[in-house]
């Protein structure tokens, strides 16, 4: 094909397609007329990475965005000096220069099989400012000639054009990824924001929204305390809307729901290819909130492993991508939530101190709905309202006022949620005539339990257990005791370790199995919820409610 052919006809397959996959294959098709080809590809040097990039390789097969870094040692980085300061550089496998082709040939052997082959390369320019290495990748080991050299020194700025305007478009279509991500999130959070009402602002949650009140117009962190199910999100969400970030991106992330194995690339991202999966590069929560607010709830959950990795990032502010070696800058404003006691995990060792005193600025206590009863009444009008428009009832449902005294009795474990639930339930069961919420309230007495409840229960239940030790034989030696052998004496009396099975068993087995939280048999011992699973493990306590129900 003649010169003023060749170039007319390349520049009319670079345009063929505005799709990036279908523009670079028919640019293949019609070089592997003009060249003995197996793949083509471009690669750029970053200088910051010291690396080898590679964007893309096209085979007879298919078109693959590889996105992959190639390291660079000291020899190579000179080889790719001296390259840029050509237009053209023709290389077989017996070059100085073929230490490149090795391991651009180990990138790619997924693709094409390693072997002994030819390079062809031009040196793609826009202006002083080298794109990109656009590489003919050869058939055997001298399959280029001086004809081939010399097309494909016109296609040089017809292709120099084509990968800049390559370039600009994965990065636009990678910034309109993350843009399109950040203005889901701030439409979810701002819908969110702009419904959720406070139910105790004038009640028992009057002290604890006088302190985010304080809060106004400041970015400090925020560790928000309070049992399960009491309503901490929905604090985080008030610190929010009164924070100098509220028009910023706001994202959630809840750390007891994250598998160890991916917390980094949930928290921190990852590149294309870094794992099985990894299809594209993912920013993580912190780049996602990077400007405005990451709430982590559950912070209390996170491993020793994960609370390294997440201090190192509120220390030096800035995060790696799994999969990647360059630091990026976030800046983030931190509200933490947990319903641990994170001060006793301090002592036992599960939670870090400088993590805690990173978090543990400006701490804010949620009281749990059994300190806050005179919400509940608000509470249940709330949800009952919440329920029929949902269901799009047309009457208003009624609730029986005479079983407000119980509901007020019952201690609730499981806080606000629990309540709606019950409402909910209560509801989907009868919601014509007055219901009687009352009725779906636990049987079992033992989850009635009020603070002036709690002394008489415990020394009821302590009472009861010495009279089963005594009776056990602990201190109730049989008459004529005398008249035994020391040895028969001691075959009749409980050692330590099975005073406190029979105890620990017994305290399990009145509340269901049940071990942290109230009502929970670590609150009951008076002891922490870890501390008891240690103490179970040794004892080869059985865990799980199955057990003692």
């Amino acid at each position: 094909m003649k010169d003023d052919d060749f170039f007319r006809t390349l520049a009319i397959h670079i345009s063929n397609s505005l799709e990036l996959s279908k523009s670079l294959r028919a640019i293949y098709d019609f070089l592997s007329r003009e060249f003995p080809l197996v793949g083509i590809s471009l690669h750029r040097y970053n200088q910051e990475m010291r690396s080898m990039q590679l964007d893309f390789l096209v085979t007879s097969r298919d078109f693959h965005e590889l996105d992959q870094i190639i390291p660079m040692d000291d020899e190579d980085i000179e080889i790719i000096m001296e390259h840029e300061q050509c237009s053209l550089i023709s290389y077989s496998p017996t070059s100085s220069h073929n230490c490149l082709a090795a391991k651009h040939q180990r990138a790619i052997a997924e693709y094409i099989p390693t072997g002994d082959r030819a390079y062809l390369v031009v040196i793609l320019t826009a202006g002083q400012q080298t794109v990109g290495h656009f590489a003919l990748i050869g058939e055997t080991v001298d399959c280029f000639c001086e004809k081939h050299l010399h097309k494909l020194s016109l296609a040089r700025i017809p292709l120099s054009l084509a990968m800049v305007n390559m370039l600009h478009y994965k990065k636009i279509k990678m910034l309109q990824q993350r843009l399109d991500e950040k203005r889901k999130q701030l439409e979810g959070e701002v819908e969110l924001l702009r419904d959720t009402a406070i139910i105790g602002r004038d009640g028992g949650l009057r002290d604890t929204l006088k302190m985010v009140e304080q809060l106004a117009g400041k970015e400090i962190p925020v560790l928000i305390l309070g049992e399960t199910g009491t309503g901490k999100e929905v604090i985080a969400d008030a610190v929010q809307r009164v924070s100098p970030r509220r028009g910023k991106p706001y994202v959630k992330v809840n750390c007891g729901a994250i598998p160890e194995s991916l917390m980094d690339s949930e928290l921190f991202g990852y590149e294309k290819g870094a794992f099985t999966g990894a299809l594209t590069t993912k920013p993580g929560k912190f780049e996602q909130a990077d400007g405005g607010t990451l709430f982590l709830d559950e912070v209390g959950e996170l491993s020793p492993q994960a609370q390294v990795r997440l201090l190192r990032v509120l220390q030096e502010h800035v995060v790696e991508r799994v999969g990647g070696s360059k630091s990026i800058a976030v800046d983030v404003r931190i509200i933490a939530a947990t319903n641990r006691p994170l001060e006793n995990m301090l002592q036992d060792g599960s939670f870090r101190d400088d993590l805690f005193y990173r978090l543990n600025v400006f701490p804010v206590t949620l009281p749990p709905l059994r300190e806050r009863k005179q919400d509940i009444p608000l509470l249940i009008h709330t949800f009952a309202q919440e329920y029929a428009k949902r269901m799009k009832l047309s009457h208003e449902i009624q609730i029986e006022s005479n079983s407000l005294d119980r509901l007020e009795r019952y201690s609730w474990p499981g806080n606000i949620r629990e309540l709606k639930n019950i409402v909910e339930r209560a509801l989907t069961l009868n919601n014509t005539s007055p219901v009687d919420l009352a009725r779906h309230l636990p049987k079992d007495d033992g989850w009635y339990l009020t603070e002036q409840e709690k002394d008489g229960y415990l020394k009821k239940l302590i009472k009861e257990q010495l009279l089963e030790v005594l009776d056990g034989g602990l201190a109730k030696l049989p008459e004529h005791s005398s008249e035994k052998s020391q040895h028969e004496q001691k075959t009749e009396l409980l050692s330590l370790d099975e005073i406190n099975t029979r105890h620990i068993r017994n305290v399990l087995q009145h509340c269901r199995g049940k071990i942290s939280g109230p009502g929970g048999a670590a609150e009951i011992l008076g002891i922490n919820p870890n501390t008891l699973r240690k103490r179970m493990q040794k004892l080869k306590i059985p865990f799980g409610g199955r057990e003692y129900a």
